[in-house]
């Protein structure tokens, strides 16, 4: 009777099937809860990470784009970059502001409105001789019709030479000389800069991977556009029809991360400047 008595209560020390059941199921629960705040964790992480990259390369952007347009004597907006060939025509390559946006009431002082991807940024000799071209810019976004400007698409950035001295760029000239290059050569320096044999020409830099522009709303009168369709991230606003005496506007959307489980991060900018005359 002793002897059976130990062996029932042996066996009665260890966990029944049930209870070990219950205990891996609770373990279970706790760490795939553990698990789900983790990923929960990350995945925010990753989408803060992916903003702060997007807000930082368009404040990057931005503040680039209007110190230059500030120091630019004037500009030229053209549809697309493949605009810059070898056979430039300042009188009818870039676009002039014609259209539905005019307002044919006359009673806005920025009536006139056109849009491209490629704008050209040229700045003058200021200290000897205003006749020169110090420095030619170029923001483009690689577009060549409308359906690559409804999609995203790169920002990228080309510039000529701005150091003085002889044989180390443009510069500013001397007082006796200018630096070679005249305004009045402009369409020369455009051609030799020739984007459309390679937007990702030597010199020129990627500024983001991913942008688009703003939606056009409707009507779209005179088939301009079509309902989805973008604007452009460049435009210019004058009070005459011809858009180097007006503004330039950009409204552009910076975009970073993957969609895959809504991890997309992406910021929008309008912005409006002057150059100097």
């Amino acid at each position: 009777m002793k002897i059976t008595h130990l062996r029932n209560r042996a066996g009665a020390a260890g966990f029944t099937l049930v209870e070990v059941m219950i205990s891996m199921t609770i373990v279970v629960l706790v760490m795939g809860m553990a698990l789900s705040t983790f990923l929960f964790g990350l995945r925010t992480m990753y989408k803060d990470t992916q903003r702060l990259i997007t807000n930082a390369s368009l404040r990057s952007f931005m503040a680039q784009i209007s110190k230059e347009t500030l120091d630019a004597s004037t500009f030229y907006l053209f549809p697309y970059y493949t605009t810059l060939d070898t056979s430039v025509d300042l009188a009818a390559d870039p676009i002039f502001p014609t259209g539905p946006e005019i307002d044919a009431a006359n009673d806005d002082f920025d009536k006139w409105i056109a849009h491209g991807d490629c704008l050209v940024l040229v700045t003058l000799t200021s200290l000897y001789r205003t006749t020169d071209i110090r420095q030619i810019r170029v923001y483009y976004r690689v577009t060549t019709n409308q359906a690559s400007v409804n999609a995203e698409a790169a920002v990228r950035y080309y510039e000529t030479a701005n150091t003085a001295g002889a044989g180390l760029g443009w510069g500013e000239g001397t007082s006796g000389a200018g630096n070679g290059h005249p305004f009045s050569g402009i369409v020369a320096e455009l051609n030799a800069i020739n984007l459309n044999a390679n937007p990702n020409r030597s010199g020129s830099r990627l500024l983001n991977a991913r942008s688009k522009g703003r939606k056009v709303p409707g009507p779209y009168p005179n088939g301009s556009y079509v309902i989805n369709d973008l604007y452009p991230i460049f435009s210019t606003e004058s009070p005459n029809a011809n858009p180097a005496n007006g503004f330039i506007s950009i409204n552009v959307e910076f975009i970073n991360g993957s969609t895959v489980n809504n991890m997309l991060s992406s910021s929008s900018f309008n912005y409006t400047i002057s150059p100097r005359k």
